[in-house]
């Protein structure tokens, strides 16, 4: 008798779990990237009182007859479908659209068994910091890259847009530049002379004359595949475009991670630098002059001399987001984070709208998919099964007491 008061109570937790699941959906209904969920029910197991037979010259088959022991919650399922989009007209505002997440520092020390230092994401309200950081609300700086990896975190490098920095031109009698020097704010004219007498450009010759200009950063945009161009207070342009030359490697070698991004240096007033073209040993830092164009070019993975003197220096000026093969396998963490767990398969990233990653909206967020209609038709019918399994609860027990009065 006591079977059945079991088998509804089963019933009660099952839809429990899933009123509770509900509940979780509809509180979120207003946070940033947020993905619903959903409770899914199967049968416990069940008591086989007679296996069925099988017909013969004599008699018909017979089926089997068997009594369910309840329900019970078999998964809860993430719905990864795309939120709606909220225009806010911020640089430092982005969202996804399509699959992928944006990739962010873990600032706990704590991975516990998961070996990855990021979280993914899909919550684009970033800010930027006093040092250039684009972080999340919660201080999570945003990762990315100027070199396009496989897979793994070893060569991921953070967002960082430098918010001043000072340029040094060397020019000559005539007033035409020379060489172009980078270093942080805040060192003087003595020191940035001594810095440039070391780099590989050595002292400047007679006649010629360093003249240096702090700039300071006065926007920067985000393009679609997550290039960023940042304008500078003097007008300068730094912005990043792909290494056509690297591409054409990384074909023949079927190897996509020896593409290379470039950091692109614009002069002000539309001036151009020398057309002599720099090679990475007669350059400082790397940079290449083109003749064309007359823009400084840094391609990434380059190591400047002397290091921690440039400011450009590692610099990431390449977005880049992540994709995983199955993201319902991933873990949340709270504000809005996921963790990679073992059936979520290994994180790629790669340039956004390659692969299976969307491409980036700028000045825009992605809102919660929760659909409240539905949420509530579910809670409806989550209710009425509740009720239900604890009317068979009441049921059951009347029926003992019945038979116990009889007795």
């Amino acid at each position: 008798m006591s079977q059945g008061m079991f088998t509804a109570v089963s019933g009660i937790r099952a839809n429990q779990t899933r009123l509770n699941v509900i509940s979780n959906n509809v509180a979120n209904v207003n946070t940033l990237g947020f993905k619903s969920s959903s409770a899914n029910f199967a049968i416990v197991f069940v008591s086989t009182l007679s296996g069925g037979t099988a017909p013969n010259g004599v008699l018909g088959g017979t089926n089997p007859r068997q009594i369910g022991n309840g329900a019970l919650v078999s998964e809860i399922a993430s719905n990864f479908s795309q939120g709606g989009t909220q225009f806010t007209g911020r640089n430092t505002d982005l969202s996804i659209n399509g699959d992928g997440f944006f990739a962010v520092e873990r600032v706990d020390t704590n991975n516990g068994n998961n070996s990855t230092d990021y979280y993914l994401t899909r919550a684009g309200n970033f800010t930027l910091d006093s040092t250039g950081n684009l972080v999340t609300a919660s201080g999570n700086r945003l990762r990315g890259s100027s070199q396009i990896s496989g897979s793994g975190t070893a060569t991921l490098g953070r967002i960082q847009v430098p918010t001043e920095f000072q340029i040094t031109k060397e020019v000559d009698v005539n007033g035409s530049i020379q060489n172009v020097f980078y270093s942080p704010t805040g060192r003087s004219a003595a020191d940035i002379a001594t810095d440039y007498a070391a780099s590989a450009f050595g002292a400047p010759p007679a006649g010629n004359s360093l003249s240096t200009v702090t700039v300071q950063l006065r926007s920067f945009s985000v393009g679609t595949d997550g290039s960023i161009t940042a304008t500078y207070s003097n007008g300068d342009q730094i912005s990043v475009r792909t290494d056509s030359a690297s591409v054409v490697t990384a074909n023949a070698a079927g190897d996509p991670t020896l593409v290379r991004r470039e950091i692109v240096h614009r002069p002000y007033e539309g001036g151009t630098y020398p057309a002599t073209t720099y090679s990475a040993s007669d350059n400082a830092y790397g940079g290449q002059v083109a003749q064309a164009t007359g823009q400084e070019v840094f391609t990434s993975g380059v190591s400047p001399t002397p290091a921690g003197v440039n400011p450009m220096e590692g610099m990431q000026l390449q977005l880049q987001t992540a994709s995983v093969i199955n993201p319902a396998g991933l873990l949340y963490d709270g504000n809005n984070n996921f963790l990679q767990s073992a059936n979520s398969g290994q994180t790629q990233f790669g340039v956004a709208g390659s692969g299976s990653r969307g491409n980036i909206n700028a000045g825009a967020l992605e809102s919660s998919n929760v659909d409240l209609a539905g949420e509530f038709t579910n809670m409806i019918i989550s209710q009425r099964g509740l009720e239900a399994a604890s009317k068979v609860v009441r049921t059951q027990s009347e029926v003992m007491q019945t038979i116990i009065q009889i007795i």
